[in-house]
């Protein structure tokens, strides 16, 4: 991904955002690729590469906190809807032609869903990658949420983020970084099973655990990936898991029609088999429940599918493109 092709892009919110654009040529199609945590528009190499020969155009921003992008400390600036149309402003900004096809990642991909819930008109199809589609979430605190996915689950899925959204998380990452990273760049099961629990990830992290390197990361790869992050600061970008802890983003749902909740346009959901946080038969539940248009491939991957299952998912994603009509 060339430096020369980042832009900064002001949004109404007056927030900077820095954002990879290469305009489509041969296809109509633009695609508007966001980023989960803990990452940057680099997630998207891979795809970015594949899609740009093909002729596809791509919008790969740094999320808000993220890369060049603006990094504010108000947690209520991250709310997912907002920050949804931070990116509908980005489209507008750009002047892009033609039709736009938004796929996320992880947090990326709830911010995709929120622009299926208030700017489906402005989109052709939507993308899920290993997070499926969350529809508005108005009646259940994170706490609730927690204590319902222990039953349905028997075990805890999100104690993780009750740390990241701690005073001192940043802090704690720091003094224990390649830990931190070779956790998350692996996602063994095994091993995300012991950061899960409510203290686990603090308990794991002052183990100073090492893990090899997952062989679908070169060790240049992953060190881009983790100087990035220690480059532009980790606060901020651990603010999107105080919208969730602090019940921000269920207020901002709030807001949105019921009857917005249902996806109408066609959608991809990237279904990741082995990843042990993002449930693969809970996201594929819900998005069969939610979505009238919907495909799913199922792969042998964790979290990091797009990087883990590139050629597959890059495959399949065209195959869909394709059947759309897209």
């Amino acid at each position: 991904m060339d430096s020369k092709d980042y832009q900064q892009v002001e949004t109404t919110r007056g927030l900077q955002y820095s954002v990879y654009y290469v305009k489509a040529t041969s296809q109509a199609t633009t695609l508007v690729l966001l980023h989960g945590f803990p990452n940057s528009s680099y997630d998207w190499r891979y795809q970015v590469d594949f899609f740009t020969k093909l002729g596809y155009g791509v919008i790969v921003p740094d999320l808000l906190g993220y890369g060049g992008t603006d990094k504010p400390l108000d947690p209520a600036l991250y709310a997912t809807s907002l920050v949804a149309r931070d990116i509908v402003d980005v489209i507008d900004q750009l002047k892009v032609e033609g039709s736009l096809v938004a796929i996320g990642h992880d947090w990326g991909s709830r911010v995709a869903g929120r622009l299926a819930n208030n700017h489906e008109d402005r989109f052709a199809a939507f993308g899920f990658l290993t997070v499926g589609y969350q529809p508005p979430n108005t009646t259940l605190t994170f706490q609730e949420l927690q204590e319902s996915a222990k039953k349905i689950f028997g075990r805890d899925l999100t104690g993780y983020a009750v740390f990241f959204a701690e005073e001192d998380a940043a802090e704690v990452i720091l003094k224990h970084y390649d830990a931190f990273w070779d956790c998350l760049l692996a996602f063994e099961p095994d091993t995300i099973k012991q950061i899960t629990p409510i203290g686990g990830f603090r308990s794991y992290l002052a183990k100073d655990p090492s893990i090899p390197l997952p062989k679908y990361l070169t060790p240049e790869e992953a060190e881009i990936t983790k100087q990035r992050f220690r480059d532009t600061g980790l606060k901020a970008p651990l603010h999107w898991y105080k919208t969730m802890t602090a019940d921000i983003d269920m207020k901002a749902d709030s807001k949105i029609p019921k009857e917005n909740y249902h996806i109408h346009k066609p959608a991809f959901y990237a279904c990741a088999l082995n990843d042990a946080v993002a449930i693969p038969a809970f996201f594929e539940a819900t998005s069969k429940q939610y979505i009238s248009q919907l495909t799913v491939h199922k792969y042998e991957a964790t979290h990091w599918v797009h990087w883990e299952k590139r050629e597959e998912v890059n495959r399949d994603l065209l195959s869909w493109l394709e059947s759309s009509r897209l």
